[in-house]
């Protein structure tokens, strides 16, 4: 028989027992029925992230095919269009050269054997190359687009010994094979020799420019001066006696006034003024006046023949792509101001994008008069606006 005590001992165990296992129970349910109701919210909460998510793909996905359908849309009409649109290249020896170009040393290789249809077909335009030495092929892309005026950025010789001025806009870029010789002045007195039937010295009464189609249309070449001024001068001076001494230099003096010939040069940039002007009887170098100080009385086609100007410094920046009536007024008060001294008037750094905006402001410029339009790269749209109309020897609009 058991003890009472012991009996009473195992009766409380079981109790306990009974008690813990109840216990569990209990806490297992609540365990089991609270994750449950979280579960169901995470997965709500997850299903609907990744809703979003699959939406934000698609958008962006939709978004991104129809941006390359646009694209591929875009180039397909800017490559098609002006190939429909421009007029076709004439069968020359300019266009062929640009075609075979490669070095500096084909800027006068390549005139040889000469070519009778060198610029055949070619109508000239009062466009301005501007810095004409970055192009592909310096000189003749501008020649064979029809622009009768280019611009070379000249350095002071970097070689000991050497008189060779240096083409490039800054002096990082110079090479020493990049000469204004090699580039403009040697392929210039190869064409014109040619055309004229001259290699001997020529008083240059008669003679026939560059562009066959309108012989006695001048070529323009800006010579803008990076180095000293001063310094530069005579070397400017000496590399153009090539020129002067067959009179293709246009020049003034203070008995006949203006002699045309078939080349003028300009000198911009740090070309000294007050020498340039120094002499009061010959000059054959002129200036490229300051167009937003034209009034000054000290320009004059006496000396100048540009008169030109940074678009944004002059005119302000164009809101909406568009000219407000005060930027259009001042246009054309500077633009009329230099045509009643004889000068061509010239905005550079105009706008080259977009194309829509680049025409709309070559547009504008035209339809107030600008005396030279300055272009920056070449495109379908530039012979359209431009006058093919002749007179003296100018273009005129």
């Amino acid at each position: 028989m058991a003890h009472p005590q012991l009996a009473e001992a195992e009766e409380s165990l079981s109790s306990f027992e009974d008690s813990l296992r109840c216990r569990s129970s209990s806490s297992d349910s609540s365990w089991k029925n609270l994750p449950r109701v979280e579960w169901k919210q995470y997965i709500r909460a997850n299903s609907a992230k990744k809703f979003y998510r699959k939406s934000w793909f698609y958008v962006t996905a939709s978004l991104l095919v129809l941006g390359v359908i646009a694209t591929l849309s875009w180039l397909s009409l800017a490559l098609s269009l002006p190939q429909r649109n421009k007029p076709r290249a004439s069968s020359n020896r300019v266009n062929s050269l640009v075609e075979d170009w490669n070095t500096p040393e084909d800027s006068v290789g390549l005139l040889s054997p000469w070519n009778i249809d060198f610029t055949k077909g070619i109508v000239p335009l009062q466009c301005h190359s501007h810095n004409d030495y970055f192009r592909a092929v310096p000189l003749f892309e501008a020649l064979a687009a029809g622009c009768t005026g280019v611009e070379a950025d000249i350095h002071l010789p970097t070689k000991a010994g050497s008189e060779d001025l240096l083409v490039g806009h800054a002096s990082s870029s110079l090479s020493q094979d990049r000469t204004l010789q090699k580039l403009y002045i040697q392929p210039l007195i190869t064409i014109l020799e040619n055309l004229n039937n001259v290699s001997a010295v020529s008083d240059g009464s008669n003679w026939n420019g560059i562009f066959q189609s309108s012989p006695n249309t001048t070529l323009i070449v800006l010579l803008d001066f990076k180095s000293n001024g001063i310094e530069l001068w005579p070397y400017v001076n000496q590399q153009l006696e090539g020129f002067r001494s067959k009179g293709w230099l246009t020049h003034w003096n203070s008995s006949t006034g203006i002699t045309w010939a078939p080349i003028i040069v300009v000198a911009s940039g740090n070309a000294p003024f007050n020498l340039l002007n120094s002499n009061t009887t010959y000059r054959d170098i002129f200036y490229d006046a300051p167009l937003d100080d034209i009034s000054n009385p000290i320009y004059d086609n006496t000396n100048s023949y540009y008169a030109s100007v940074s678009m944004p410094h002059a005119l302000g920046k164009q809101w909406l792509w568009k000219f407000s009536p005060a930027q259009l007024a001042k246009m054309n008060k500077q633009i009329n101001a230099a045509s009643m001294k004889g000068l061509k008037a010239r905005y550079w750094e105009t706008p080259t994008w977009p194309v829509n905006f680049k025409d709309y402001v070559s547009g504008i410029l035209i339809e107030n008069g600008i005396g030279m339009l300055n272009v920056d790269a070449f495109s379908s749209t530039l012979y359209f606006p431009l006058l093919t109309k002749f007179g003296q020897n100018r273009l005129v609009w």
